[in-house]
């Protein structure tokens, strides 16, 4: 197999990896949105009604997910360019592809050194206890409080103890609900005396932690989706410069040319 030949097959697979990655770099950064969205479209929004901020936690996501779609983008233009072995293509993605290593960087940068940090942590304790504070009076809230409990497995903004001011017992997001074995399902008691319950972290913990793994995660998957990016440049450069010195066709001499050229 030639050297044009070659390059354009190990490009092809390398853009498969580059678009793996950078689609679960989106779509990652969208659940991530969602769950934070969540959590603050049930604060109370009397108190934010003047809060025109907009805070890394939820800044972040879009970061990774534009970043993420340019990966993908990128990606389809070295797919066109291997397949069709044309050199200005080729040098076209290459240039595309510098821009999304830095713009892959720049995230993980970003992100490492803004959202990552004491300002993301108070940002989700707020918000919890805000929402927290503000479910005792509302039904409605207190059920979306508890999905939120059952997801997180967390139990009060704080911890357990949250509840033991205001209830004569645990809510069953604090507990198993069901129990599933041999014998079938039936339901747990979800009182004060209920080990998994007040063995469970509060929420503000559980939610802060989640947020900072989340944020790291997608930092160094951006950084890996960089290396490869790397190496697609440098195969891309090597693929541009093999069209470089590949000989041109010579011209097909025609029949009735060859009879003028004899007379």
């Amino acid at each position: 197999m030639s050297t044009t030949g070659a390059s354009s097959v190990l490009l092809f697979i390398l853009n498969i990896l580059h678009v793996v990655f950078g689609l679960a770099i989106a779509c990652a950064s969208i659940w991530f949105f969602v769950e934070v969205h969540s959590v603050t479209s049930l604060r109370n929004t009397n108190h934010y009604l003047l809060d025109y901020n907009v805070y890394w936690p939820q800044a972040i996501p879009w970061v990774f997910i534009l970043v993420g779609v340019f990966v993908i983008c990128v990606s389809c233009c070295g797919f066109v360019g291997a397949k069709k072995r044309s050199n200005g293509l080729v040098v076209m993605y290459i240039a595309f592809e510098v821009t999304a290593i830095v713009a892959l960087v720049a995230a993980a940068v970003v992100a490492l050194t803004f959202a990552d940090t004491k300002s993301t942590d108070k940002f989700i304790e707020d918000a919890i206890w805000d929402v927290y504070t503000t479910m005792k009076n509302d039904r409605n809230l207190e059920t979306s409080f508890g999905n939120m409990e059952k997801r997180l497995q967390c139990c009060g903004a704080s911890g357990p103890r949250d509840y033991k001011n205001w209830r004569d017992s645990f809510p069953v997001s604090c507990c198993d609900t069901y129990y599933h074995g041999w014998i079938g399902s039936y339901n747990i008691d979800c009182d004060f005396t209920n080990k998994l319950a007040n063995e469970r972290h509060g929420c503000t913990e559980v939610a802060t932690n989640y947020t900072r793994i989340i944020i790291r995660v997608l930092s160094g998957a951006c950084v890996f989706t960089a290396f490869i990016g790397l190496m697609n440049v440098i195969v891309a450069v090597t693929l541009s410069k093999s069209m470089k010195r590949r000989p041109r066709p010579m011209p097909v001499q025609l029949e009735s040319e060859s009879k003028k050229v004899l007379l």
